[in-house]
């Protein structure tokens, strides 16, 4: 099924009236694009999960200012609330700290509280968000435009309501998975993998992504749970290598503020990476079903005869 983004004016138009007709989810968004060089940090084929956790990378050294500029914008808001949140606990926590609790023979509390609830969802919402800006930035970059960050992100904003009503879905047919015992979570989560990218990118309503990501997943779903499985994996060793430095302060104590520092600092880094390579399955996923290269390719011989 060829989507509206695909068709051969897809490429960058001479005029607004011209840019109207091409793709909607990206001719929405790129009016004021940067000028210059678009990049090409992943060549538009058939990708390997090596490929995929690659080009998670190659997509920040390719545009490292549009990316963290996207990442700064919804993540450093959420890290300064959580701080401040959790100043208290941070401000006591710390390695003699830990060894105290450790030796105590006293039950600790464990701190799990509607506040640390609500900044759970808050984080999956932000991350929704990211992932839709970098998917905006792909797409852009694969059908020949450069936006700019804030193009991104006003795109993400748009589509806003989409993706969180989509994580809520997502979430609550997680949950019922979860309770029911019939499936194990980790075998339902690939199933949703690429739903913020598919709103993003098609111009989706929250169900219509659900059941988008869904279809494209069931076809190749032992290669997306593998996908998944190790960008989570990289995700994590990212952010114990790049917040791990807070841990040499944690004598102090003002460590904590170290340790936010940090905290921030690395989700600079693996919020996008884990946005970028679920975009990257979603493309892979419509390359090997819909021939989705093929299009693109299709469509830029078309527009150089012409």
């Amino acid at each position: 099924m060829t989507q509206p983004w695909l068709a051969p004016d897809a490429r960058p138009p001479e005029s607004p009236a011209a840019q109207g007709v091409a793709h909607a989810a990206v001719a929405h968004n790129t009016g004021a694009g940067e000028i210059g060089a678009v990049p090409s940090p992943v060549p538009l084929r058939p990708m390997t999960v090596a490929d995929i956790l690659d080009g998670g990378i190659a997509v920040i050294k390719a545009a490292p200012r549009s990316i963290f500029v996207i990442a700064g914008c919804f993540v450093v808001p959420l890290e300064l609330v959580t701080a401040w949140v959790q100043r208290e606990s941070l401000a006591e926590s710390g390695l003699t700290s830990a060894l105290s609790d450790a030796l105590s023979s006293e039950s600790s509390d464990t701190g799990f509280t509607w506040a640390s609830i609500l900044l759970l969802v808050a984080s999956g919402l932000v991350l929704s968000l990211v992932t839709g800006a970098v998917a905006h930035l792909l797409s852009s970059w694969y059908a020949d435009r450069a936006p700019t960050a804030g193009d991104a992100i006003r795109v993400s904003l748009r589509r806003a309501p989409a993706l969180f009503g989509a994580w809520f879905l997502v979430h609550v047919v997680e949950g019922a998975a979860l309770l029911a015992l019939l499936i194990p979570l980790l075998f339902v989560m690939p199933l949703f993998l690429v739903t913020a990218p598919a709103i993003v990118i098609e111009r989706l309503g929250p169900w219509q992504g659900v059941r988008r990501s869904w279809r494209l997943t069931r076809v190749r779903y032992g290669a997306v749970l593998g996908a998944g499985i190790l960008i989570a994996i990289v995700s994590t060793v990212l952010t114990v290598a790049l917040s791990g430095l807070g841990l040499a302060f944690s004598f102090f104590s003002f460590g904590w503020i170290f340790d936010v520092i940090c905290r921030a600092a690395s989700s600079l880094v693996t919020e996008p990476f884990v946005a970028a390579a679920t975009t990257l399955v979603y493309f892979d996923l419509r390359i090997r079903t819909e021939g989705l290269d093929l299009e693109l390719d299709i469509a830029e011989h078309f527009n150089r005869v012409g």
